[in-house]
Protein backbone atom coordinates (compact mmCIF):
# COMPACT_ATOMS: atom_id res chain seq x y z
CA UNK A 1 0.00 0.00 0.00
CA UNK A 2 2.47 2.54 1.16
CA UNK A 3 4.36 2.06 -2.74
CA UNK A 4 1.19 2.68 -4.49
CA UNK A 5 1.17 5.94 -6.46
CA UNK A 6 -0.23 9.08 -4.70
CA UNK A 7 -1.54 11.55 -6.56
CA UNK A 8 -2.06 14.91 -5.65
CA UNK A 9 -4.47 16.31 -7.56
CA UNK A 10 -7.04 12.88 -6.60
CA UNK A 11 -6.38 13.47 -3.11
CA UNK A 12 -7.76 16.85 -2.99
CA UNK A 13 -10.50 16.10 -5.29
CA UNK A 14 -11.44 13.54 -2.80
CA UNK A 15 -11.17 15.61 0.07
CA UNK A 16 -13.27 18.54 -1.79
CA UNK A 17 -15.93 15.73 -2.41
CA UNK A 18 -16.10 14.69 1.22
CA UNK A 19 -16.55 18.60 2.61
CA UNK A 20 -12.90 19.09 3.45
CA UNK A 21 -10.75 21.94 2.80
CA UNK A 22 -6.90 20.33 2.07
CA UNK A 23 -5.43 23.63 1.93
CA UNK A 24 -6.33 24.70 5.44
CA UNK A 25 -5.73 20.75 6.65
CA UNK A 26 -1.94 21.25 5.13
CA UNK A 27 -1.34 24.57 6.86
CA UNK A 28 -2.80 23.05 9.95
CA UNK A 29 0.13 20.08 9.39
CA UNK A 30 2.99 22.63 8.87
CA UNK A 31 1.93 24.65 11.82
CA UNK A 32 1.85 21.61 14.18
CA UNK A 33 5.42 20.24 12.64
CA UNK A 34 7.71 21.37 14.99
CA UNK A 35 10.59 19.39 12.60
CA UNK A 36 9.69 21.76 9.31
CA UNK A 37 12.17 22.66 7.56
CA UNK A 38 12.45 24.47 4.12
CA UNK A 39 13.99 22.38 0.95
CA UNK A 40 17.66 22.56 0.98
CA UNK A 41 19.89 23.60 -1.97
CA UNK A 42 22.61 20.87 -1.79
CA UNK A 43 25.57 19.91 -3.85
CA UNK A 44 26.55 16.13 -4.93
CA UNK A 45 30.20 16.12 -5.47
CA UNK A 46 31.71 13.92 -7.92
CA UNK A 47 35.39 12.11 -8.57
CA UNK A 48 35.17 12.82 -12.50
CA UNK A 49 34.33 16.77 -11.94
CA UNK A 50 30.34 16.23 -12.85
CA UNK A 51 29.05 17.96 -9.66
CA UNK A 52 25.54 18.47 -9.50
CA UNK A 53 23.68 21.15 -8.11
CA UNK A 54 19.69 20.27 -6.70
CA UNK A 55 17.09 21.43 -4.23
CA UNK A 56 16.53 18.61 -1.88
CA UNK A 57 12.51 18.77 -1.20
CA UNK A 58 12.98 16.36 1.47
CA UNK A 59 11.22 12.67 2.32
CA UNK A 60 7.95 12.35 1.41
CA UNK A 61 5.45 9.11 0.16
CA UNK A 62 5.40 10.73 -2.93
CA UNK A 63 7.83 8.90 -6.10
CA UNK A 64 11.48 10.00 -5.76
CA UNK A 65 11.65 12.32 -8.56
CA UNK A 66 9.21 14.86 -6.98
CA UNK A 67 11.99 14.73 -3.51
CA UNK A 68 14.28 16.69 -5.71
CA UNK A 69 14.56 19.17 -8.12
CA UNK A 70 17.74 19.93 -10.38
CA UNK A 71 18.97 23.41 -10.93
CA UNK A 72 19.80 23.69 -14.74
CA UNK A 73 23.36 24.21 -15.44
CA UNK A 74 24.01 24.02 -12.09
CA UNK A 75 23.74 28.38 -11.83
CA UNK A 76 20.76 29.61 -9.27
CA UNK A 77 19.65 32.62 -8.32
CA UNK A 78 18.33 33.90 -5.46
CA UNK A 79 17.51 36.97 -3.02
CA UNK A 80 19.14 36.52 -0.12
CA UNK A 81 17.49 37.21 3.07
CA UNK A 82 19.39 35.81 5.97
CA UNK A 83 23.12 35.09 6.96
CA UNK A 84 24.51 32.92 9.92
CA UNK A 85 27.70 31.73 11.01
CA UNK A 86 27.11 28.34 11.97
CA UNK A 87 29.72 25.70 13.63
CA UNK A 88 29.43 22.03 15.20
CA UNK A 89 31.89 19.75 16.84
CA UNK A 90 31.79 15.95 16.78
CA UNK A 91 33.66 13.69 19.26
CA UNK A 92 34.79 10.53 17.59
CA UNK A 93 31.59 8.37 15.99
CA UNK A 94 29.10 10.73 17.50
CA UNK A 95 25.70 11.44 15.44
CA UNK A 96 24.81 14.29 17.47
CA UNK A 97 27.52 17.42 17.62
CA UNK A 98 28.90 17.53 21.11
CA UNK A 99 29.16 21.60 21.00
CA UNK A 100 27.59 24.17 18.34
CA UNK A 101 27.02 27.58 18.00
CA UNK A 102 25.74 30.37 16.04
CA UNK A 103 27.32 33.38 15.12
CA UNK A 104 30.16 32.63 17.50
CA UNK A 105 27.64 32.06 20.55
CA UNK A 106 27.24 28.49 21.45
CA UNK A 107 24.06 26.41 21.89
CA UNK A 108 25.26 22.81 21.81
CA UNK A 109 24.66 19.81 24.49
CA UNK A 110 27.78 20.90 25.73
CA UNK A 111 29.17 24.27 25.31
CA UNK A 112 33.02 24.05 25.53
CA UNK A 113 33.52 27.78 25.72
CA UNK A 114 31.40 30.68 26.45
CA UNK A 115 32.34 32.10 22.92
CA UNK A 116 33.86 30.78 19.60
CA UNK A 117 36.57 33.03 19.35
CA UNK A 118 37.78 31.53 22.44
CA UNK A 119 37.99 28.21 21.60
CA UNK A 120 40.61 26.10 20.86
CA UNK A 121 38.63 24.35 18.96
CA UNK A 122 37.34 27.00 16.45
CA UNK A 123 40.50 27.77 15.15
CA UNK A 124 40.97 28.16 11.27
CA UNK A 125 41.88 24.15 10.25
CA UNK A 126 40.69 23.17 14.26
CA UNK A 127 38.16 20.16 14.35
CA UNK A 128 35.12 22.33 14.66
CA UNK A 129 33.52 22.49 11.38
CA UNK A 130 32.18 26.08 9.65
CA UNK A 131 29.92 26.66 7.57
CA UNK A 132 27.53 30.00 6.69
CA UNK A 133 23.44 29.52 6.71
CA UNK A 134 22.27 31.63 4.26
CA UNK A 135 18.08 31.96 3.63
CA UNK A 136 17.16 33.05 0.34
CA UNK A 137 14.42 33.13 -2.28
CA UNK A 138 14.55 31.70 -5.85
CA UNK A 139 12.36 31.49 -8.65
CA UNK A 140 12.04 28.10 -9.79
CA UNK A 141 9.48 26.37 -11.93
CA UNK A 142 7.58 29.60 -11.85
CA UNK A 143 7.06 29.94 -8.17
CA UNK A 144 9.14 31.83 -5.70
CA UNK A 145 10.29 29.38 -3.13
CA UNK A 146 12.18 30.13 0.10
CA UNK A 147 15.53 27.92 0.29
CA UNK A 148 18.37 26.87 3.04
CA UNK A 149 21.67 27.01 1.52
CA UNK A 150 24.91 26.06 3.71
CA UNK A 151 28.33 26.73 2.33
CA UNK A 152 31.09 25.09 3.49
CA UNK A 153 34.33 25.84 4.73
CA UNK A 154 36.03 25.84 1.04
CA UNK A 155 33.11 28.39 -0.15
CA UNK A 156 33.07 30.63 2.40
CA UNK A 157 35.91 32.95 0.97
CA UNK A 158 33.67 33.40 -1.87
CA UNK A 159 31.10 34.43 -0.24
CA UNK A 160 32.88 37.00 2.18
CA UNK A 161 34.21 38.29 -1.45
CA UNK A 162 30.71 38.92 -2.62
CA UNK A 163 30.08 40.74 0.52
CA UNK A 164 33.06 43.16 0.27
CA UNK A 165 32.15 43.86 -3.29
CA UNK A 166 28.56 44.90 -2.44
CA UNK A 167 29.78 46.87 0.54
CA UNK A 168 32.18 48.82 -1.74
CA UNK A 169 29.18 49.01 -4.51
CA UNK A 170 26.85 50.49 -1.63
CA UNK A 171 24.25 47.62 -1.93
CA UNK A 172 22.97 45.28 0.65
CA UNK A 173 23.03 41.74 0.16
CA UNK A 174 19.57 41.29 0.07
CA UNK A 175 18.82 44.18 -2.80
CA UNK A 176 20.45 41.64 -5.19
CA UNK A 177 20.06 38.63 -7.31
CA UNK A 178 23.33 37.02 -6.00
CA UNK A 179 23.95 33.86 -8.21
CA UNK A 180 25.50 30.64 -7.32
CA UNK A 181 27.61 28.51 -9.47
CA UNK A 182 30.15 25.22 -9.39
CA UNK A 183 33.46 25.15 -10.26
CA UNK A 184 35.51 22.33 -9.75
CA UNK A 185 38.42 21.76 -7.76
CA UNK A 186 41.07 19.00 -7.70
CA UNK A 187 44.20 18.46 -5.80
CA UNK A 188 45.53 15.31 -5.53
CA UNK A 189 43.19 12.61 -5.48
CA UNK A 190 40.41 14.78 -4.03
CA UNK A 191 37.86 16.40 -6.21
CA UNK A 192 35.12 18.28 -5.52
CA UNK A 193 32.86 21.62 -5.90
CA UNK A 194 33.06 25.26 -4.39
CA UNK A 195 30.22 27.56 -4.72
CA UNK A 196 31.49 30.94 -6.70
CA UNK A 197 29.34 33.79 -5.94
CA UNK A 198 28.61 36.88 -8.35
CA UNK A 199 25.68 39.17 -9.03
CA UNK A 200 22.32 39.16 -11.56
CA UNK A 201 20.61 42.38 -11.57
CA UNK A 202 19.42 44.26 -8.36
CA UNK A 203 15.78 42.38 -6.77
CA UNK A 204 12.48 43.22 -8.14
CA UNK A 205 10.06 45.15 -5.89
CA UNK A 206 8.20 42.16 -5.89
CA UNK A 207 10.98 39.76 -4.36
CA UNK A 208 11.70 42.11 -2.38
CA UNK A 209 8.07 42.59 -0.51
CA UNK A 210 8.14 38.74 -0.69
CA UNK A 211 11.60 38.63 1.54
CA UNK A 212 10.60 41.04 4.21
CA UNK A 213 7.63 39.08 4.77
CA UNK A 214 9.62 35.72 4.41
CA UNK A 215 12.60 36.74 6.99
CA UNK A 216 9.81 37.91 9.66
CA UNK A 217 7.73 34.43 9.37
CA UNK A 218 10.94 32.36 9.36
CA UNK A 219 12.91 33.63 11.89
CA UNK A 220 11.97 30.66 14.75
CA UNK A 221 14.82 28.96 11.88
CA UNK A 222 17.37 31.11 12.44
CA UNK A 223 17.64 29.83 16.11
CA UNK A 224 18.72 26.42 16.01
CA UNK A 225 20.91 24.49 13.95
CA UNK A 226 19.12 20.48 12.78
CA UNK A 227 20.81 17.45 11.83
CA UNK A 228 20.00 18.99 7.94
CA UNK A 229 22.95 21.41 8.56
CA UNK A 230 25.86 19.10 8.87
CA UNK A 231 24.89 15.89 6.83
CA UNK A 232 26.71 16.39 4.37
CA UNK A 233 29.86 14.46 2.67
CA UNK A 234 33.02 15.20 4.85
CA UNK A 235 30.98 17.45 7.86
CA UNK A 236 32.33 15.07 10.37
CA UNK A 237 35.68 14.25 9.44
Amino acid sequence: MENQLIVPDEVKQALTVAGWDMDKELNELHTESSGFELPRVRIEHKDNGKHRMHIDMGESYLDDDSQEIVIPGNKLTAVVFAEQFIRAFWEKESEVPLCSAIDDQPIGQEILSDNCKHCDHGVIGGSCKPKVRLLMLAEIDGEVRPLIMNLSPTSIKFWNAHKKKLQRSNLPVVAVNTTFELEDVKKGSYRWATVKLGMDGIASKEMLIIAKTARTELEALTDRITPSDFDDAGDKF
